[in-house]
């Protein structure tokens, strides 16, 4: 999600106006227009005073930042809200889970990317793949994912003739 995007988003769930918002802020509402409709990009500054409006980190608004552990997190948060990913404690260590109970997230969660991706890992542990194939796998995702489900399409149809 865009910048924008979040901006307009948290303003809404506050039930905010752009006009509010901006006062609250203090810049002016065009401004607040502009940098919803990703016209313009605020500064980390115009950032902060949008967020401490909004009761909100500046992380939770900034582009997705996984230099730091506070980008990391807001990354995170936001696959929560999109997917129904949470942590949950297994044996002391900490477990990023996706809930498929979830009817809002289930139709584009990416369970079945991470089992792909547990799958592929596993081969490339067992020695079934080199380390260029499983870096090979992981850049082109998802394109590296349907060539890859292609072969293994075009050698079952050879077993099976």
């Amino acid at each position: 999600m865009r910048i924008g995007e979040k901006i307009k988003k948290f303003r809404l769930a506050r039930e905010l106006s752009q006009k509010q918002l901006a006062i609250m802020s203090g810049m002016s509402e065009p401004a607040v227009r502009n940098y919803e409709l990703g016209n313009r990009t605020p500064s980390f500054k115009q950032l902060e005073k949008l967020a401490f409006a909004l009761k909100l980190s500046p992380y939770a608004l900034a582009e997705s930042c996984l230099e730091n552990r506070h980008g990391v997190m807001q990354v995170l948060f936001s696959m929560e809200d999109d997917f129904g990913l949470h942590p949950v404690e297994v044996d002391g260590q900490v477990m990023l889970c996706i809930d498929r109970q979830n009817k809002k997230t289930a139709p584009t969660s990416p369970e079945d990317d991470l089992w792909d991706w547990c799958r592929v890992l596993s081969e490339l542990q067992t020695g079934a793949i080199t380390q260029e194939e499983y870096d090979e796998w992981r850049y082109a995702f998802p394109r590296g994912k349907v060539e890859r489900e292609k072969r293994g399409r075009n050698s079952l149809k050879k077993n099976n003739s």
